[in-house]
């Protein structure tokens, strides 16, 4: 009886102490995720936003050429192309480091 009770006395100690273990990883690895979710999202707001604020920059022309030349093309034609391209090369990174995030994720 005595060596049931010492074991008792031993043994959930060191399971407590393993469920806790188990939990604060988890716990661990939620945490670092959420943040890195949070940071590639914020990477992804400043990223489109230096390219709107670069291409809202590039909007002041002349008026009679934005009216001979806007006839055919928009006279920011390649600043908005340059901003489409950007902003798609933006969201496949993003899109990137969600994968990775995702990934450590599920092998922890």
């Amino acid at each position: 009886m005595l060596k049931l009770i010492s074991m008792l006395a031993t043994g959930i100690p060191a399971v407590i102490g393993g469920l806790i273990a188990f939990l604060g990883r988890k716990a661990g690895v939620a945490a670092a995720s959420i943040a890195s979710f949070v940071i590639i999202t914020m990477g992804l707001i400043l990223c489109l936003n230096a390219i709107l604020q670069a291409l809202l920059a590039m909007l002041v022309i002349p008026a009679w050429l934005a009216n001979s030349i806007g006839l055919f093309i928009p006279i920011n034609w390649s600043a908005c192309l340059a901003a489409i391209v950007s902003s798609k090369i933006c969201r496949a990174a993003y899109e990137m480091a969600k994968f990775k995030i995702v990934a450590i994720n599920n092998a922890s």
